[in-house]
């Protein structure tokens, strides 16, 4: 009898995943919450699951809670920032510093019994690894994020593995990124077995194998206008009751107030729209470039 094959999706993202900077403001880097993770993780049909958010592993051990419910396993994550890039630790037990050398972080992970991934090696907009992983002792390389839809960068990183594996082999993985929980599964880890111990072995010993599509333009503004929307909320809050527990922007009234005013225009016009399709072509760009570098 053949063994089940199941997916799993191990770059997920939570309200607990820190804050993003742009013009000298803070904005969450996403705002969704563990129970709408687990609801949209089941709706999608991942078996397993790992909650990845920066540099802390409080999103997954919150969404942990909800496996019994949604009969799903839950992998918990964080993606580390390293000196050199962003590297995934999964199966860990506490949080791992953020800017120890790669190999440090890579130790830290190992002490834990977990499993350290590449995620986007060759991203042109976030920090990434890029080479570095060929002289790294990683577990597996993420070669298809569904967040990177330009189709350059993820194609660099598959060919890129594929040349060198006789000397670097690693396990190949495909994961959403997903900042916004309808956007989990758009790129998924399929392996042999159904808990998360058997996606373990198959990780270790190599045995993954990927699929997935583009994230859609439209959950990407989406996701842009969920987070603009929430941290408006919270600046106004912030002015009347003179507190900011989401944004912890201390700035003076009147810099909340042209922020609060700014955040309006961009949630009460097309600028979401506008915003999404430039970042599009700007990513397509950036991924040309990055594509005549690796050649």
């Amino acid at each position: 009898m053949e063994k089940e094959i199941s997916r799993a999706d191990l770059h997920i993202h939570t309200k607990y995943s820190g804050m993003m900077k742009y013009m000298g403001l803070k904005f969450p880097d996403s705002v969704e919450e563990p129970l709408k993770v687990m609801k949209y993780a089941k709706a999608n049909n991942m078996d397993v699951i790992a909650v990845t958010d920066h540099n802390s592993i409080k999103g997954a051990l919150e969404t942990k809670k909800f496996e019994k419910e949604f009969g799903i396993e839950v992998v918990v994550g964080s993606e580390i920032m390293s000196t050199e890039g962003e590297i995934l630790g999964l199966f860990l037990n506490e949080d791992i510093p953020k800017r120890l050398s790669p190999e440090e972080t890579i130790d830290k992970i190992r002490e834990q019994g977990g499993l350290s991934i590449c995620p986007h090696p060759y991203s042109p907009i976030c920090e990434a690894l890029g080479d570095r992983i060929f002289e790294l002792k990683l577990d597996g390389i993420e070669v298809y994020n569904a967040y990177h839809r330009d189709g350059i960068v993820n194609n660099i990183a598959l060919e890129k593995v594929i040349k060198n594996y006789h000397k670097s082999p690693f396990a190949f993985l495909g994961n959403s990124d997903a900042h916004l929980a309808r956007m989990i599964g758009n790129g998924n880890t399929k392996f042999t077995g159904n808990s998360a111990d058997d996606l373990y072995y198959a990780i270790k010993n190599r045995k993954t194998t990927f699929e997935g599509s583009p994230t859609p333009l439209s959950d990407i503004i989406l996701w842009s206008y969920n987070v603009i929307y929430a941290s408006e909320k919270a600046l106004i809050k912030s002015m009347v009751k003179k507190e900011d527990q989401i944004l912890k922007y201390n700035g003076s009234q009147f810099k909340k107030g042209i922020a609060a005013f700014g955040g309006l225009v961009y949630i009460g016009t097309p600028l979401p729209i506008v915003a999404g399709v430039l970042g599009n072509m700007y990513l397509k760009k950036k991924a040309k470039q990055k594509l005549k570098e690796v050649i």
